[in-house]
C-alpha cells in the first residue's frame, strides 16, 4: 500500500511538472508569434548584401549546451539584480545614439550637430542589417520563450538575436573611439553598459549580446572600408573642428 501511494504520489508531480513545462511552451509560442519583427528598408552607405552579413552565426539552437547556459545567466542576473541596476536598464530602455555620446558630452549633438547626422546614417545601416540577422533567426526574448521562469523589466517587441542594443552601441562607441581618442575607454565601458543592462532586464541572452557586439564590430570595420563614409565623416568632423588623425 505504501509503495502504491509513493509510485501515486509521483506520477501526481510528474503530471504537474509536464503541465507546467507544456504551459510554458504554449505560451512562448504564442508570444512569439506577436515578436514578429520588419526589416527596415533604409541602408545609406552598406548594400545589406556584403558577405559578413550572410555568414554571420545563427543563434544557438533551442536545447543546445549555449542556450542552457543563456537560461542559467539569464535567472542568475534576474535574482542578482539591484535596484540600481534596474534604474540603469530602465534608463537604457530604448536604444538612441545618445545614450553612447552622452559619455563624451551630454549636449553632444547641439555641440557636434554634423557629426551626430553622420552616427545616425551609420545607425540606420546598422539597424537594417541587424534586424535583417534578427529576422532570419527568429530567436524569441527570454521572457517569451520561457514566460514562466523570466520576469522582464518591460516587453518588447521583436526578436532577441543579435542584440540590436549590443550592436548600435558597439558600432557607436567604435565611431566615437575614432573621433575622440582620448575618450575611447569611456564610450566603450557606457557601450557595454548598455548592452549588459538588457541582460539584467530579461529581455536578452547573454549570447544575444555577445553576437550583437561582433556585429557592431563587423558594422564599423565595412563603414571604415566604404570610401564615401571615409569622405562624409571627415567633412562633417571638420565642420565640427573635430581634428581626425
Amino acid at each position: 500500500m505504501k509503495k502504491q501511494l509513493i509510485t501515486l504520489f509521483s506520477l501526481a508531480v510528474l503530471a504537474v511538472c509536464n503541465t507546467f513545462l507544456i504551459a510554458d511552451d504554449a505560451m512562448s509560442a504564442t508570444a512569439a508569434v506577436s515578436s514578429h519583427s520588419t526589416v527596415p528598408d533604409h541602408l545609406i552607405y552598406l548594400t545589406g548584401q556584403e558577405p559578413a552579413w550572410k555568414q554571420f552565426p545563427k543563434a544557438p539552437a533551442p536545447g543546445s549546451a549555449v542556450d542552457d547556459s543563456d537560461l542559467a545567466i539569464t535567472l542568475a542576473a534576474q535574482a542578482m539584480r539591484t535596484d540600481a541596476q534596474k534604474a540603469e536598464a530602465d534608463h537604457d530602455r530604448t536604444y538612441a545614439i545618445t545614450l553612447v555620446t552622452e559619455a563624451i558630452d551630454p549636449a553632444f549633438q547641439t555641440k557636434y550637430p554634423n557629426i551626430f547626422e553622420m552616427l545616425q546614417k551609420a545607425d540606420s545601416d546598422q539597424h537594417y542589417i541587424n534586424s535583417m540577422i534578427k529576422k532570419q533567426n527568429a530567436r524569441p526574448r527570454p521572457y517569451v520563450g520561457h514566460p514562466l521562469l523570466v520576469t522582464s523589466l518591460f516587453p518588447v517587441k521583436d526578436f532577441s538575436y543579435p542584440s540590436g542594443h549590443a550592436s548600435g552601441s558597439e558600432l557607436q562607441a567604435r565611431l566615437l573611439a575614432v573621433l575622440f581618442p582620448a575618450q575611447a575607454d569611456d564610450v566603450i565601458k557606457r557601450a557595454r553598459q548598455v548592452a549588459d543592462s538588457r541582460v539584467i532586464a530579461g529581455v536578452h541572452y547573454a549570447s544575444d549580446i555577445a553576437a550583437g557586439q561582433t556585429l557592431g564590430d563587423l558594422i564599423f570595420d565595412a563603414l571604415e572600408a566604404n570610401p564615401q563614409f571615409k569622405k562624409d565623416l571627415a567633412a562633417a568632423a571638420a565642420k565640427d573642428q573635430i581634428p581626425l588623425k
